[in-house]
């Protein structure tokens, strides 16, 4: 089995010493490293290569760190975001980015997007996200939270995170669940996630994530999400998913059965595999006490998980996009913000 790492280091120099000590116990052909803070000169541990994003810096806000005699090939990527990224041939082919993501920084679904498109799949994105959200552990949800959750839910990406904490804040001793491990569904199923028990001198832990032996990056058939009924699909997991449910097992085997419904999906030819990646996010869903829900549909004016925000367009005959309140057309007089739905005049704080 192979072994990613994934750690935002608080500074290369500083941990460079536990760096070496965890990539000895790890064994680790590939490792994706946040806020490196590389000074020029600064060489990688002994018998890896570095991997920087190709925009010319040497802060190393993201980095990947490559075992020599590991084949690979560097992507140029087009983004003003920190992120680096290789094809990496271990047992199976599979693609790894590190991505770094400032609290402070603006950062928009487009731009992640832009990203995602350029990393050949199966792919993992490993970094430190700042964004927050129960969906993955974290006691808050905020504005960044929010819209990845929706950025992977609308393409169908895996957060494998299991639910613990990532990061101590070192002033404070609060803890949150900032750094994300997310994965294209081919692979999500085969990965195991596991974060450190020790900090080794950063405020965030070393993640572990173990690849199954029998990965496959050759994926051929999947269900086909694009073509699902949705809205069927959520009436058969009302009708099954029921008080009855007694563990996991059970309804993750209940789950299936609604997808497998001749209605809700359809599969492409010879399947090999079913809806990769399920059972580990489903199981957090369930475990959290949520239900799975199909794509809202709201009524002409409205938006949002319930369709219990108004839309704010400025030509008010048009619909808003469901998830986001945004506008083709920008937004009414008096409104502001991606969503439209903040009146002008008015202070916006966020906490990061």
């Amino acid at each position: 089995m192979d072994t990613v790492v994934q750690w935002n280091i608080r500074g290369f120099r500083s941990n460079f010493e536990e760096l070496k000590l965890l990539l000895n116990r790890s064994q680790s052909d590939v490792v994706a490293l946040q806020e490196c803070r590389l000074g020029e000169g600064q060489l990688p541990p002994r018998g890896y290569t570095l991997l920087l994003p190709q925009d010319g810096s040497l802060g190393g806000e993201a980095a990947l760190f490559i075992r020599n005699g590991t084949r690979f090939s560097e992507i140029d990527l087009k983004t003003g975001l920190h992120a680096a990224a290789a094809t990496i041939s271990l047992e199976k082919t599979l693609t790894v980015c590190s991505l770094y993501l400032p609290p402070n920084s603006p950062v928009s679904k487009l731009s992640l997007a832009e990203l995602f498109e350029q990393l050949p799949k199966p792919f993992l994105v490993l970094g430190d996200f700042n964004a927050h959200s129960p969906a993955w552990g974290d006691s808050r949800r905020d504005g960044r939270g929010r819209m990845l959750e929706e950025f992977t839910a609308e393409n169908d990406f895996i957060i494998l995170n299991s639910g613990e904490q990532t990061f101590v804040h070192s002033a404070y001793h609060s803890t949150s669940a900032i750094d994300l491990a997310v994965a294209s569904p081919s692979i999500a199923a085969e990965c195991s996630w596991a974060a450190h028990s020790d900090l080794c001198g950063s405020d965030h832990f070393p993640i572990f994530l173990t690849l199954s032996s029998n990965f496959s990056s050759n994926v051929n058939s999947s269900f086909n999400f694009k073509k699902a009924d949705w809205n069927r699909f959520g009436d058969l997991c009302k009708l099954s998913l029921d008080d009855s449910v007694a563990d996991i097992e059970q309804f993750t085997s209940k789950l299936l059965d609604a997808a497998r419904s001749p209605y809700p999906f359809i599969k492409v030819p010879n399947v090999k595999r079913e809806c990769p990646g399920l059972p580990r996010n489903v199981g957090r869903l369930f475990r959290k006490g949520k239900r799975l829900k199909g794509k809202v549909v709201c009524p002409a004016g409205k938006f949002g998980r319930q369709c219990e925000r108004e839309c704010n367009c400025a030509n008010q005959t048009e619909a808003c996009f469901v998830s986001t309140g945004g506008c083709p057309s920008g937004c009414a007089d008096g409104y502001t913000g991606e969503d439209c739905y903040t009146r002008k005049g008015f202070l916006v704080f966020q906490y990061i």
